[in-house]
């Protein structure tokens, strides 16, 4: 049995029922009945009651009852089978006839049969179960008053404006108010009309409220995504800040901070961390004690502990692991053609293997070399290694790798040899003096001089010592952390030729020239790298300081990679945790390049409309496929004019290169056979700069102040190549400074700026078939205009200058350009300009050699993001973008570098070579976010 609580003691109607009628169903009835003459029920409600036939009945919920049924004035009685067979109904209609009159007492027929015997002025009880008959028999002299409820069956349908439900309603409300029933029903439609008018006025009221609350939460609500933004944004800043600091001693945990930034918000600092992250090193985990490092020129990379290991030296990608060896490692070196390498272990035992398949290396042969533990391993290109060991060595003839065969010892207590196996030198233990000894073709060992030490600790029992790889240069390091270079071109001379201090705390520990010979590479026993430019011996200098080993014992190897882009160490601490390191350099210093062209010349790089070849050098000029794995392939060198180079660029068509004064033009339709399809132009300049129009068939070439040419120096040739075989001089355009990259046309075709001799740059009007005209002038404030490049949206145009500084102009209106804002980053003369394809990104190039990139977005407010690592100085170089917007170009006089600047492709490489973030590591630096790993 339930009842409402906490409910007054008067009532105007107490409502007895049982389950006939559910409880959601009778409450809903109770509310619409109080909706009829609504200020009456405001301070007095109906009592409600429902019998549960599982509850005992109690004295206490009897007095419950008996209270509320004395407090009333009617009894509303839901007649139903269920009702008449309830022992609560029942009493309650035994106490109400006890207690009231029965004319109080309502009747709502809810279920089950109804009938009134006229005849016998009683319910007919034959029929009647809705009714208690011990109680209701004989209770009315004339037929009762009830209302016919049966059709309603769920609360549903009391919501609605029903008039079965307005009449039924009525019927009770008229007795119990004391008032006709059309009295209480038109009562209760004003009622309704006033509260309809109500309702919509407050609807009016809220609507205008809603506005002004949406107004305010709209503002609210941009504010918060501002801030939030802002947030965002810092955040993304102190992950970049934050990846700098760890870059070389936690190089995965800052590619993945790297990625994370950029997805918080992609900052011009996260774009910029992206171009650079090349520089990053790559880390593989070691096993064991660090036993060596080799590179070959197929591109592997082996990489030996306590087992071998083969990578792609370029992607990373491990190859093969080779575990079963039948002793351990000691020493790891490839053949000079990459196809065998050769394992060295710690018996003086030798074991070459066929790496011409990567995957799945071959043992070829193994042999017995010489005694005591493999400390190197050289191969000559005559067919032999030499292999060094704690007590000498040996040398082997491999022309048969599968049959070698001893050719001799070398002399005791051996510590380097030379790339062609005919010099080594050997380290005494009495003296401290070095000895230089040739070998002869049958290996025997002759000593032909001395290296007298310059104190007494410059050599140790430990020296590490090596020899260039034309055998000229020998770098001897010794415990003193000081290196002596010696010239050996003659070995019976051998010349000191300069005394590098390496600035490391314990001594140096590994030795390693270029294959160029102009790098040497320290490692030292306190885990710095240091890159010396040693290409003249005379003169040395530190460059790069790789400081990714903190708190390891030593740099145990390092090999430089076949083209002296990479540098692969390997190191442990003094826990004997094992860690080989890939570094990205550019002779004596880092770099984040992607790769270097081996190009010549400084002229402006030019790519084909769809990216896929690349025009570069000028001296001469060579054509590159870009669209080859794993990266650009040569494909022609284009006959190049014979005095000072040539500007070269690609037509609009993407399949002709143009070039020169008078212009040539070559078919690139087979990029490896160019076809030069003006034969009879005969070219009296290569053109210092050169620039396409992108959309009119027209072509502006011109010659700078240093020309060697028969054309009038300080013009720019206008020139129609609608008929590619016969280029039609439109006009001159005298009055000009052109550089290497100084003529550009605007995007839609119809503006033409380029320097002016007196300093500043002129604008020209252009259109087809028509001479171009002047159209404005841009005055640089005492300064020569060097550099230019319209942006996309057709308005802005860069200008750099010979003091280095950098402007933005509008020129949307040419007769009357607006100054819009500056920097003033570089030191010396702009050299290159290009604007990314999508408008936000520029970069520059100067006679300081740095390459930087700059956040163009907002023209008024330059912001520099990166200056890039080129490898060293690099000036005077041209850049350009490619037109797909995935790589930057830069043409210098070392080559044509090029990186990527697509931030999903770099984002993609960061998530491949790096672990993903840890939980905690996401917790040190991201504690207020959910641990979301950004390269899941």
């Amino acid at each position: 049995m339930e009842r409402e609580a906490g409910e007054p003691t008067g009532y105007d109607a107490f409502i007895s029922y049982s389950h006939s009628w559910d409880r959601k169903l009778t409450k809903a009835f109770q509310s619409r009945l109080q909706t009829f003459n609504r200020p009456w029920y405001r301070s007095r409600s109906l009592r409600l009651f429902r019998d549960e036939t599982n509850l005992a009945a109690s004295p206490h919920l009897w007095r419950e009852i008996e209270r509320g049924l004395t407090g009333s004035r009617w009894l509303v009685l839901m007649a139903s089978p269920a009702a008449a067979a309830s022992p609560w109904v029942r009493k309650e209609i035994r106490w109400w006839l006890t207690h009231r009159s029965a004319d109080t007492l309502l009747i709502a027929w809810t279920d089950g049969t109804l009938v009134w015997d006229d005849s016998r002025t009683s319910f007919d009880w034959s029929r009647t179960d809705a009714l208690p008959r011990e109680e209701m028999d004989g209770v009315f002299d004339q037929q009762p008053r009830w209302v016919d409820l049966r059709w309603l069956h769920g609360p549903e349908q009391t919501g609605v404006a029903d008039p079965r439900l307005i009449e039924c309603l009525a019927e009770f409300a008229a007795p119990i108010t004391g008032r006709s029933k059309d009295e209480v029903i038109g009562d209760h439609i004003r009622q309704h009309r006033r509260t309809l008018r109500l309702v919509w006025s407050t609807v009016a009221v809220l609507t205008a409220l809603l506005l002004v609350a949406i107004a305010g939460g709209v503002t609210a609500y941009q504010q918060r995504n501002a801030a939030r933004s802002q947030a965002l944004i810092a955040q993304s800043r102190q992950l970049v800040a934050e990846a700098s600091l760890i870059s070389d001693t936690q190089p995965d945990l800052a590619r993945q901070l790297l990625v994370q930034a950029y997805r918080l918000a992609p900052t011009a600092e996260a774009a910029g961390a992206l171009v650079g992250s090349r520089s990053l090193p790559r880390v593989i985990d070691g096993i064991g004690a660090p036993r060596g490092v080799a590179c070959s020129s197929g591109g592997l990379l082996a990489v030996a502990d306590d087992r071998v290991r083969l990578y792609d030296l370029a992607t990373g990608a491990l190859r093969a692991s080779l575990e079963e060896l039948d002793s351990s490692v000691a020493a790891v070196a490839f053949s000079p053609d990459g196809r065998l390498l050769a394992i060295g272990d710690a018996d003086g035992g030798v074991r070459l293997l066929d790496v011409t398949s990567a995957d799945t290396p071959r043992t070829v042969a193994v042999v017995a070399a010489a005694e005591g533990s493999t400390k190197e391993l050289v191969f000559t290109p005559a067919g032999r290694l030499v292999v060094l060991t704690a007590t000498g060595g040996s040398v082997l003839d491999i022309e048969d790798p599968a049959r070698p065969r001893s050719l001799g010892s070398l002399p005791p207590d051996t510590i380097a040899a030379g790339p062609t196996g005919s010099l080594v030198l050997t380290e005494s233990h009495e003296d401290l003096s070095l000895g230089l000894w040739t070998l002869s073709d049958s290996a025997r060992a002759s000593r032909v001089a001395t290296l007298a030490p310059p104190s007494d600790r410059a050599l140790v029992t430990n020296a590490r010592a090596a020899f260039s790889a034309n055998g000229h240069l020998l770098a001897v390091g010794g415990a003193d952390n000081r290196v002596r270079l010696w010239d050996v071109a003659d070995p019976t001379r051998p010349a000191l030729r300069s005394d590098l201090h390496t600035q490391g705390r314990d001594g140096v520990s590994s030795l390693e020239f270029s294959s160029d010979g102009t790098v040497l590479a320290l490692g030292g026993r306190d885990g710095v790298i240091t890159l010396w430019d040693v290409a003249d011996p005379f003169r040395p200098h530190a460059g790069a300081r790789l400081t990714g080993y903190p708190g390891f014992a030593s740099v145990s190897g390092i090999a430089f990679g076949p083209d002296g882009q990479t540098l692969a160490s390997i190191a442990s601490d003094r826990e004997r945790r094992t860690s080989a390191r890939v570094w990205a350099v550019s002779g004596y210093d880092r770099t984040s390049t992607l790769t270097i062209l081996p190009t010549e010349g400084t002229f402006l790089p030019s790519f084909s409309p769809d990216s896929r070849l690349l025009a570069a050098g000028g001296e001469p000029t060579t054509v590159w496929r870009m669209d080859d794995k794993p990266g650009p392939r040569l494909a022609a060198t284009v006959e190049s004019f014979n005095a000072g180079g040539q500007a070269a660029a690609f037509g609009r068509d993407g399949r002709t290169l143009f070039s020169g004064l008078p212009v040539v033009a070559w078919d690139m339709t087979d990029p490896a056979a160019p076809r030069k399809v003006t034969p009879q132009a005969t070219r009296a300049d290569g053109g210092t700069g050169i620039g396409v129009n992108p959309v009119l068939p027209l072509l502006a070439t011109g010659t700078g102040p240093h020309s060697r040419s028969a054309v009038p120096l300080g013009t720019v040739q206008l020139w129609d190549v609608g008929d590619r075989t016969r280029p039609v001089l439109v006009d001159t355009l005298g009055g000009a400074a052109v550089g290497r990259q100084s003529i550009s046309f605007s995007p839609d075709g119809g503006l033409l700026a380029a320097p002016t001799d007196e300093g500043g740059v002129r604008l020209w009007n252009i259109a087809e078939n028509t001479r171009p005209t002047a159209a404005g002038i841009i005055d640089v404030a005492g300064a020569q205009a060097t550099a230019l490049a319209f942006a996309p949206d057709n308005r802005t145009l860069l200008v750099g200058d010979d003091s280095g500084a950098i402007t933005t102009w509008d020129v949307s209106r040419p007769a009357r350009p607006l100054r819009r804002g500056s920097a003033a980053p570089h030191a010396g003369q702009i050299s290159g300009f290009a604007h990314h394809p999508d408008g936000a990104l520029a970069a520059g190039a100067a006679e300081d050699g740095r390459i930087r990139l700059w956040d163009t977005s907002d023209p008024d407010h330059l912001v520099e993001i990166a200056s890039l690592a080129t490898g060293g100085l690099y000036p005077q170089a041209s850049l350009a973008f490619s037109p797909d917007g995935s790589l930057l170009a830069a043409s210098g006089d070392r080559g044509t570098r090029l990186w990527s600047v697509d931030p999903a492709a770099i984002l993609r490489r960061l998530c491949a070579e790096s672990s993903r973030i840890t939980r905690d590591q996401w917790n040190q630096y991201l504690p207020d976010q959910r641990y979301d790993p950004p390269c899941a």
